[in-house]
């Protein structure tokens, strides 16, 4: 059976290696910034399954759907500009179908009336088109500051036009002239012709006759706005869907005067009608009456289209504190403490629609209002939503196996394959629910995910440690499965679990599945895969490779099978220790290059799940010292189990050590003084120089010391670091810079020390010799000076321990404007240079 042997702390071969690791290494855990991060559970404590989940408001709208559609919206599908001179046109031309006029008269009169609509729109173009406007700027003289544009004076009511096209147009004219009144006038008078001479432009009349009203008249502009309806009802026409437009202008008079009933059944028809603007307006209409008083809250209450709407708008608010954002300006009252006043107006109004209850146990339990959430809750029908509330005001309590039943019925009625992109119909409110995302993780998080999570925090809790990873794995959680899986679990509990539950699959199947990467919770292929691959990373590093195999992915099959045939080598008594040695480098360059693949941990320490590129996530330290553990605390069980089935070192990016530890090891068996030893214990060393330096260290004075008679060795002694090897394996030539002269000084002759010597300063950097200090000295100043000489000034210093940093004395004549200058430096025993007191 073949064994791979990585856990190396166990080999008597590395056991002064693994001392080191255990008393040198120090790492520190920082959260990082980065992209999004997967959900998680386990280390946030009680509140992760005490959260209230929100409403998505637009769908409770659409679920509500509280009054039927009498009027449809006729949408944008270009420019509001030409489409509204496409369905003038177009009216225009089936008008004159039903005249005595020749084909070709009628396209003439179209075409001209075509023209002079077009440069109408064109003399606006410092103005825009909206929904609102037809044919004409909504505004009257009083309402409008903005600079009246230059109607061009070919603008002209054409010859040959219907007499109500002729009004209408003719009205239009002078409004886009600033003369409003005017055009009031023109319209009305269109309005009074007879019914059949007014079939195509009354809707059109009576509707910006409305807009001319508004800000003037409230009452006048609602008037005409429901005269637009009575018309479209009557059977004039309505291209441009006028009639549904006017219900949202008609609610915004009303919701100007505060009359928030009326204005929410305006704009919940609006809504009907396909406009889906509307849900907008309901926001800001929900938001201003909620911030009404007395007896106009209990009076909104009592009303089942403002009572369903305004508590659809309190839960679908991310937070209370957002309640009331751009809606209601000027509130001065905590937002919770208006969401119990709206609770109370429900409570005074005598409500007992039983439909409404649960969206007020959802609002009062979003409020932490527990007791009004337990009273809603034993007024509404028994539903999803209620039980998972209820289960959730057990867990409050204390009861713990309350809870737990009902969560595991609340699960069943979820659908797990549930998400963004595929939510079931807005039905009952449990398909409006949802969990927003967090500053690190953008994802939203559905009931289906959420419950089954709920679950698995709560079996680990109760030390159902497999029960949890079930839960937590299906639901999506994925960080928290892992460290269930990983640090929790027994290496037999995770083998056996994902053995009968996870079993192997027909590769071809595998790879022609279809991944859902949007979706909260994995596809089943996606977590047996994943689930599989974690298991398999845990059985190499706990010295079960012969089980390891038939758990790794397709991608991985070719590291780890030359893993194990290295390792074979490697522990085969009857070759060579050169032999060895080769096969425990090959082994150990695998698990530096390929570690994070083959052995890497899927969180701490190496978070293969982010790559290795972040530390973040669910740790040992986050699950013992959660901040508010009341009832779904890590016990001692699972903290205990959690530090015993760690990895050697405990470090991030543990598997570069553990690839130093096979080269340390192929090292012992090399003959000193060869430049294949002194390579490995580079190469090693450098894996570690910047993860590790004092680690590292200890491969540098290895190198020096066995292998001083190499270039590599005798190259990093000069370096006193590791030097770079070539693809080849051999030093990559190094230049220092030379060293830095400082000052010109003068210092004590060594051999009097009364007596001063002229001469400079300088600062060695990491590699100088002695020689380097001779070529830098006489290329500046053009003398002929010798390593003895310089050696003979500064007669502490041991040429073969030199240090980046020393300073060295040259003896050297100085310029003649600092010879007569004193010079208040000497050098003490080191060579090195302090001032004098």
């Amino acid at each position: 059976m073949l064994r791979c042997n990585l856990n190396l702390a166990n080999s008597n071969t590395t056991s002064r290696f693994s001392f080191w690791l255990a008393f040198i290494f120090l790492q520190s855990t920082a959260y990082a910034c980065g992209p999004d991060f997967p959900n998680q559970m386990l280390d946030r404590g009680d509140d992760a399954v005490l959260a209230a989940p929100i409403a998505d408001f637009n769908r409770e709208l659409e679920r509500i759907h509280l009054l039927p559609a009498n009027f449809h919206a006729v949408l944008t599908t270009n420019d509001y500009a030409i489409q509204t001179i496409e369905a003038d046109v177009e009216d225009l031309r089936r008008a004159l179908r039903k005249t005595e006029l020749t084909k070709a008269e009628c396209e003439r009169i179209v075409l001209n009336y075509q023209n002079v609509r077009v440069q109408l729109a064109g003399s606006r173009q410092s103005k825009s088109w909206n929904s609102d406007d037809v044919a004409a700027e909504p505004g009257s003289e009083p309402k409008s500051s903005a600079p009246v544009p230059r109607i061009p004076s070919s603008v002209l009511v054409p010859d040959g036009l219907p007499g109500e096209f002729a009004d209408y147009f003719h009205g239009c004219i002078e409004w886009h002239a600033g003369h409003t009144n005017e055009a009031r006038s023109i319209w009305e008078s269109l309005l009074g012709r007879p019914e059949s001479e007014r079939h195509y432009r009354s809707t059109w009349a009576a509707y910006m006759l409305g807009k001319y009203w508004q800000g003037v008249d409230e009452e006048k502009a609602i008037d005409y706005f429901q005269n637009v309806r009575t018309l479209a009802a009557a059977g004039f026409a309505d291209r441009l869907g006028l009639a549904a437009a006017s219900l949202g202008w008609e609610a915004h008079e009303e919701l100007h005067q505060k009359h928030f009933d009326r204005a929410i059944q305006l704009y919940l028809q609006q809504l009907a009608s396909g406009d889906g603007s509307a849900t907008v307006s309901l926001r800001m209409a929900a938001g201003q009456a909620l911030a009404s008083e007395g007896d106009q809250l209990t009076s909104l209450a009592t009303n089942i289209e403002s009572r369903r709407v305004i508590t659809a708008f309190i839960t679908s608010r991310k937070n209370l504190e957002s309640l009331f954002d751009d809606y209601a300006e000027g509130v001065t009252e905590t937002n919770r403490s208006i969401v119990t006043q709206w609770l109370d107006a429900v409570e005074a109004a005598n409500v007992t629609d039983v439909e409404s209850a649960e969206q007020l146990a959802l609002a009062a339990y979003q409020a932490g209002q527990w007791k009004w959430a337990q009273r809603w809750i034993e007024r509404a029908k028994t539903t999803p939503v209620t039980e998972w509330l209820q289960a959730k005001l057990y867990l409050r309590s204390g009861k713990i196996e309350a809870a737990a039943a009902l969560l595991e019925r609340v699960a069943r009625t979820f659908p797990l394959d549930s998400s963004a992109t595929n939510r079931p119909e807005p039905k009952d409110l449990k398909d409006d629910l949802y969990f927003p995302g967090s500053t690190y993780v953008t994802a939203e998080i559905y009931p289906s995910a959420q419950v089954l999570a709920e679950m698995g925090t709560l079996r680990l809790a109760r030390r159902e440690y497999t029960e949890a990873l079930d839960a937590l794995l299906r639901s999506g959680f994925w960080m928290d499965a892992a460290y269930v899986a990983e640090r929790v679990l027994t290496a037999d509990e995770l083998k056996n679990y994902v053995d009968q539950n996870w079993p192997a699959v027909d590769r071809v199947a595998h790879a022609s599945t279809n991944l859902d990467q949007d979706s909260t919770s994995s596809s089943p292929m996606d977590l047996r895969r994943e689930i599989r691959y974690l298991l398999g990373r845990r059985l190499l590093r706990t010295e079960r490779g012969n089980e390891a195999l038939e758990y790794y992915s397709a991608e991985q099959q070719a590291d780890f099978a030359a893993l194990l045939q290295n390792e074979k080598i490697a522990n085969n008594g009857d070759i060579s220790p050169i032999q060895q040695s080769a096969a425990l480098f090959e082994m150990a360059k695998l698990v530096r290059h390929h570690g994070m693949e083959l052995i890497g941990t899927e969180v701490e320490p190496d978070w293969h799940i982010h790559g290795g590129d972040y530390d973040y996530g669910v740790t040992i330290a986050s699950r013992a010292t959660n901040l508010s553990p009341a009832v779904l605390f890590a016990s001692e069980e699972e903290v205990s189990r959690a530090q015993q089935q760690g990895v050697t070192p405990a470090a991030r990016f543990h598997y570069r050590y553990q690839a130093a530890a096979l080269a340390w090891k192929a090292a012992t068996l090399m003959p000193n003084n060869t430049e294949e030893t002194a390579r490995v214990l580079c190469t090693a060393g450098t894996w570690l120089k910047n993860l590790d330096p004092q680690m590292a260290d200890v491969f540098y004075k290895s190198l020096v010391r066995r292998c001083s008679r190499t270039d590599i060795g005798r190259l990093a002694d000069r370096m006193r670091w590791f030097p770079e090897l070539e693809e080849n394996g051999n030093p990559v030539p190094w230049n220092p810079d030379p060293p830095r002269e400082i000052e010109p000084s003068q210092a004590d002759a060594s051999a009097n020390p009364n007596q001063r010597v002229d001469g400079y300063w300088y600062v060695l950097n990491r590699g100088n010799t002695l020689q380097d200090v001779v070529s830098a000295v006489n290329a500046s100043h053009q003398l002929t000076l010798t390593v003895d000489e310089i050696q003979q000034a500064n007669p502490a210093i041991n040429p073969n321990r030199l240090k980046a940093g020393q300073k060295l004395f040259v003896a050297a004549p100085l310029p003649k404007n600092l010879e007569e200058q004193p010079l208040p430096t000497t050098t003490d025993g080191s060579g090195s240079a302090r001032e004098q007191p």
